[in-house]
């Protein structure tokens, strides 16, 4: 079968654009809707083709129908799938290198930039819209999703998208009536734009954090980092972690965020950096606090770990970096129990809180779950699942140092078993099943423990995938209360 429906190419002129869409996943799929219906809204005739290495022509027309594509592609890709001039609608994960050979003299870009030039010429001169963008290594779902709780909580309409997992396109029918957008933005998402920019400049741009990540994409680190740095580069606003490396600080200075510097500073270059903000926000164990008299008490946050304050107090600098304010603020955080399946507080039952973490499908995960509480023996885990062949022996360190009963569900549970048997001061217990782990957990706990469920295991041995385990787990504690 030839990979190419038709061998005519659609010619260029002054009325008319050509754009190839590269994967249709969930945000080229949402481009080629977008380019359908908006094809005439800047006044020039647009050309549509798709390409999909793993997706055969006959399927690409049926994910495609009705969306007037012209063209359709597959297998190894070409440079004559589109003439010169063109633009490469680059879907998210796709590797520059594997498309390297059609880039040349055409314009790649991607569903934010899209969203974005589309904003410009309907929106820009007159909107109220503001929008927020977040980057970081780790920590951005939570950082976003934070922002868009906070913004609801005030009745404020705001619309999250991006990385996410909606595009930002699908918005474009609702922007008349939505005030704040929160795009969660990749390394991925930024690559196109690491030489010119956005097309648009954001209200705010948050760089959370960085370590190295996405390396068998990336070229090397310092590609990874200039991706980020395109975020801030353009944001009107900027709110950078100040743990960042001293030469992304002194470009970028206008608000920082990061831990108290107040007695014991470890790092004397960064009390120095401080001077260079124009604002600078800190936390301590009671407060999130700035320099400029604002101080907000973190007290009844229900997700725990330093990581997740950071991550919050992110996400405030750009709430007041626009300009919020309001007394209800600690009442609002108090509420936000974070992202599903992610360290998510569940409960309160007797004084012991209840976590569901299911999203930890690997033992690094599991670490850093048990990292977030007190170093003091107080956790019933609830672990166990498909092992995946890990070394489970890695997380011996952190049980004897927070776990009290370890209760173990799944086909692996005799390799926990093993890997802990001369764990002494851990309590290890096989389970039937998740309702019996729970009820076990709630006979043990005493006043001030914490259930947490992080099974650093896959789901698939018994449950759909991940959330299915954390909403049972959650809709078996909600049996428990009183």
């Amino acid at each position: 079968m030839s990979n190419i429906t038709s061998p005519a190419q659609p010619q260029q002129n002054d009325f008319q654009e050509n754009y190839l869409i590269v994967g249709l996943g969930r945000s080229g799929l949402s481009s080629a809707k977008y380019l359908a219906k908006y094809e005439t809204t800047f006044g020039k005739t647009i050309n549509i083709s798709s390409y999909d290495k793993f997706k055969n022509i006959n399927e690409q027309k049926k994910i495609l129908k009705g969306l007037n594509v012209k063209n359709f592609y597959t297998g190894d890709i070409k440079a004559e799938y589109c003439t010169k001039g063109s633009y490469i609608v680059l879907s998210p994960g796709i590797d520059f290198n594997e498309i390297e050979e059609i880039t040349q003299g055409n314009k790649v870009v991607n569903d934010i930039f899209l969203f974005l030039k589309y904003i410009e010429k309907k929106h820009n001169a007159t909107r109220n819209l503001k929008i927020i963008g977040v980057t970081g290594t780790n920590g951005k779902t939570t950082t976003c999703s934070f922002l868009e709780h906070l913004y609801n909580k005030l009745g404020i309409n705001v619309k999250l998208a991006g990385n996410i997992g909606l595009s930002p396109l699908d918005l474009i029918d609702e922007l008349d009536n939505v005030e704040i957008i929160i795009l969660e933005i990749s390394s991925f998402q930024l690559m196109p734009f690491i030489e010119k920019a956005l097309p648009v400049k954001l209200d705010v741009g948050i760089f959370l954090n960085l370590t190295p990540d996405h390396l068998d994409v990336h070229k090397d680190m310092a590609e990874y980092t200039q991706a980020k740095l395109t975020l801030l580069s353009s944001s009107k606003r900027t709110i950078l972690n100040r743990n960042l490396d001293q030469s992304i600080i002194s470009k970028f200075n206008d608000i920082s965020f990061g831990e108290s510097l107040k007695g014991d500073i470890k790092n004397q270059h960064n009390a120095q950096a401080l001077k260079k903000y124009r604002q600078h926000f800190q936390y301590d164990r009671q407060y999130i606090f700035d320099d400029q008299g604002f101080k907000v008490s973190v007290e009844e946050l229900k997700i725990p770990g330093q990581h997740n304050i950071l991550n919050i107090m992110a996400g405030i600098a750009a709430f007041r970096a626009l300009g919020g304010s309001t007394a209800e603020l600690a009442s609002i955080l108090s509420e936000f129990k974070g992202i599903p399946h992610r360290m998510e507080w569940v409960t309160k039952i007797h004084d012991v809180e209840y976590f569901n973490d299911s999203k930890a499908t690997n033992i690094a995960s599991t670490l850093a779950a048990l990292a977030c509480f007190n170093q003091k023996k107080n956790i019933i885990l609830i672990a166990g699942g498909d092992s995946k062949n890990q070394s489970l022996l890695l997380l011996s360190e952190s049980m004897k140092k927070f776990v009290s009963h370890l209760l173990l569900i799944g086909k692996d549970a005799e390799l926990f078993v093993e890997s802990f048997k001369d764990l002494d001061s851990v309590e290890i217990v096989r389970c039937h099943a998740m309702e019996d782990a729970v009820n076990k957990a709630y006979l043990y706990a005493k006043k001030n423990d914490v259930i947490l469920l992080s099974p650093a295991c896959a789901s698939f041995d018994m449950y759909k995938n991940y959330a299915e385990r954390g909403n049972h787990f959650k809709a078996l504690v909600g049996r428990l209360i009183p």
